[in-house]
């Protein structure tokens, strides 16, 4: 029938002169139309010349949505009883295949053997390969082109980087890379291979490659600019994002949108909200989705969870739909900030208002938010409850919190359900340990350590990553790799020295090893994170922040010394760890670590050096005693806190003021006691600031008392109390809790 209609039958050329004219705005709607016109006008389904236009316009459709696949499978299916199929409308119906929600249909194709393959058959079935994760199937289609002889030409080879780089196997990708001559390369092998790099979390690869791009004098676009952006958010490396972001205003790349968002992600990542805040304001009606996204999560990871929701409701107030991730993100902001009720009413907002069926990733961060807020049961009974089986990133999580708030029972169980989900997994076997330590059961640990050892279970070494002068150096704990390495062990010796003058006591039990408590004294000193600010403090000039990305989550300790660093050293220091971001400037934090558990909190240390009992308090425990409380916390954030320190019941904050509020003054007299400084180097907690009628420390209750146990105790009036002679109380002090502790110990 086909043979009856030659090639210049005139409505044949009609109809294919209307698909090429219609290829500058393709639409569904003309390609039906031309072709119902040809089959009006006798021209038969299976004439390959209308058939290979109509699968072109096809293809040419711009997403979304995509093209339909159903009708060019039709068109194709036409051709088949026809003789043998021409390569080029089965490649057509590949690529339209690859590029739909059903890619694995180009695969089922492919195997059909409908035409010989010829050069624009691979790339696709790779491509569909690189969205369905098949491996496999990709790394028999990769043997076939060689086979072929089709494994050589650029856009192969730019489609197996792209599928090994999806797939994990960067080292593959780079090696199909390497073959790839310089002068044959174009801008997507390049774009393809930092992508590669950049998804597989190799930061200093996709540096390296960039570099090495701009030798051959390659120009970058959009693709390689987020590639680079997002390695420079990965270490931490401002000053070089920096650089690039004029780069990206030179070029005029500022406008993409693409390019934007990476930068909101970059200067979020590094602790410069700021920063991420104006280019979200500059980018004005170019803003997406991905754009309110990046914001949100941003600021949830600096600490600021309440501005994160404020944003989210803005973006409200726009009719923007969020997403499933824009969700993830809101519920990480109530996560990591502690706002339990929140999280749980924007969970049910996202069923009932915006119809987004919860998937896992909801699911788990609700189970962060319960255990990060010590509601560990209710953690436990939300999963053995949910909807969704759960899986090893819900258990793991839980097992977590169970570590944090020593809670064994709930962390054997969260174990059990481990070993059977993701055995092997060094992580897991870190945090039950570290959950066994915390409790005092050394035997299970060492049992548990020998298993990992015999199971071949390696453990991910902690490091930290700090920027200087365009370079970026890693440090692990105890190194002693780098060249100056002396000068930085003097460094942190003399570090080490002025915090004794300050008063600081090293927080031995954030050391969950069972050695000796000098051994655990000296193990905190070298944690990487104090080795790189060491190394920054030596290098660079006074008054530039200090900029610090550690792998896993810093300690107790390190954030009561990095604190009490920033102070001393008057610097900015910002530290970017697993879970959460730190600021400290001048020793005091920055709303940034609003999100903390209220133990956890500080303020500013600064001693002042006059201190006198505010007017209008009352004594509320043994002793003249007053207590003040933080500027802005409300009457039971003081109750908890004191509750937490002198026992439930101990100390009672209602009558301290006329119409029951605790005193609140606007000074900083509320957080620069020295009985504070004391109690916060001890217990962590900076809702209170108690003095005793001269210089004091609080203590837990012990429970054969009633009221809060004084440690130390001056006869001298605190107003009597100068700066020169503080740092001797501080040492004074020390040395009686270090007597105490080996009294305890006997």
């Amino acid at each position: 029938m086909s043979e009856a209609i030659p090639s210049t039958h005139p409505a044949l050329r009609h109809c294919v002169a209307l698909l090429r004219l219609h290829l500058a705005a393709p639409s569904l709607a003309a390609a039906k139309q031309i072709h119902a016109r040809a089959l009006r006008a006798g021209v038969p389904h299976s004439h390959p010349l209308l058939a290979k236009h109509l699968l072109f316009h096809l293809a040419s459709l711009r997403a979304p949505p995509p093209p339909p696949l159903r009708y060019a499978v039709a068109v194709l299916s036409c051709l088949l009883p026809h003789g043998t199929l021409d390569p080029f409308p089965l490649n057509t119906v590949l690529r339209i295949a690859a590029g739909s929600p059903r890619p694995h249909v180009a695969l089922e194709l492919h195997r059909r053997r409908l035409a010989p393959p010829d050069t624009h058959t691979y790339p696709p079935l790779l491509q569909a390969c690189a969205r369905l994760l098949a491996l496999r199937e990709g790394e028999c289609l990769h043997a076939e082109a060689a086979k072929n002889g089709f494994a050589t030409l650029v856009f192969v080879q730019n489609s197996l980087v792209h599928l090994y780089g999806a797939c994990g196997l960067f080292e593959s990708a780079h090696k199909v890379f390497d073959e790839m001559p310089v002068r044959e390369r174009n801008l997507v092998s390049w774009n393809s291979m930092l992508n590669s790099f950049a998804a597989n979390g190799r930061p200093n690869e996709v540096l390296t490659v960039f570099r090495e791009m701009l030798g051959v004098d390659f120009s970058p676009d959009g693709f390689t600019i987020v590639s680079v952006l997002t390695a420079c958010a990965e270490i931490g490396a401002l000053a070089l994002g920096r650089r690039v972001h004029v780069y990206v205003e030179k070029v005029g790349l500022v406008d993409n949108s693409h390019v934007s968002n990476a930068l909101i992600d970059l200067y979020a990542k590094c602790g410069s909200v700021n920063d991420a805040r104006r280019i979200f304001e500059e980018m004005g009606l170019g803003r997406t989705i991905v754009s309110w996204t990046s914001l949100i999560v941003g600021l949830a990871a600096n600490g600021f969870g309440k501005e994160a929701l404020e944003i989210f409701s803005v973006m409200e107030r726009e009719k923007l739909l969020p997403t499933e991730i824009t969700m993830v993100g809101v519920l990480y902001a109530c996560s990591h900030c502690g706002l339990v009720d929140d999280g749980f009413r924007y969970f049910d907002r996202m069923k009932e208002d915006y119809g987004i069926a919860p998937r896992i990733e909801h699911l788990g961060c609700m189970v962060d938010l319960l255990g990060r807020a010590g509601r560990v049961e209710e953690a436990y009974d939300y999963i053995i409850t949910m909807p969704l089986e759960p899986n090893a990133v819900v258990w793991r999580t839980l097992l977590g919190a169970c570590a944090m708030h020593k809670k064994l029972e709930l962390g054997k169980v969260a174990w059990e359900r481990l070993v059977e989900l993701d055995p092997g997994h060094s992580g897991d076997y870190v945090l039950l340990s570290n959950l066994y330590a915390a409790v005092g059961m050394w035997a299970d640990v060492h049992v548990l350590r020998k298993t990992m050892v015999k199971d071949r279970v390696r453990k991910n070494p902690g490091h930290s990553l700090v920027e200087l002068r365009n370079s970026v150096y890693e440090f692990v704990m105890g190194d002693r790799s780098h060249p100056e390495s002396e000068q930085i062990y003097e460094m942190l010796a003399e570090i080490a020295e002025r915090l004794r003058r300050e008063g600081y006591i090293p927080r031995t039990n954030n050391v969950l090893a069972d050695i000796e408590e000098e051994e655990k004294e000296t193990a905190l000193n070298y944690h990487s994170e104090r080795l790189a600010i060491a190394f920054a403090l030596l290098k660079s000039l006074p008054g530039i922040p200090i900029r610090i990305i550690k792998n896993l989550r810093m300690c107790g300790d390190c954030h009561v010394a990095i604190k009490l660093i920033s102070k001393v050293y008057d610097r900015e220091i910002i530290v970017r760890d697993r879970s959460r971001f730190h600021h400290f400037q001048g020793g005091a934090f920055s709303t940034a670590d609003a999100r903390v558990a209220p133990q956890e909190k500080a303020e500013s240390a600064t001693p002042i050096p006059t201190l006198s009992p505010p007017e209008g308090n009352m004594t509320f425990v043994d002793g003249v005693t007053w207590c003040v409380a933080r500027p802005g916390v409300s009457q039971e954030d003081l109750q908890n806190a004191l509750d937490w320190a002198c026992g439930q019941g101990g100390a009672d904050c209602t009558p301290l003021q006329p119409g029951g509020r605790c005193y609140q003054p606007d000074t900083l007299l509320s957080h620069a006691s020295y009985a504070f400084n004391i109690f916060y180097q001890q217990n962590g907690n900076s809702d209170i600031a108690c003095n005793f009628g001269g210089a004091g420390t609080i203590i837990k209750r012990n429970p054969s008392f009633g009221s809060c146990k004084f440690l130390a105790s001056e006869t001298s009036a605190a107003s009597a109390l100068t700066r020169g002679s503080m740092w001797m109380i501080f040492a004074a002090a020390s040395t009686i809790f270090l007597h105490l502790r080996v009294f305890q110990s006997v």
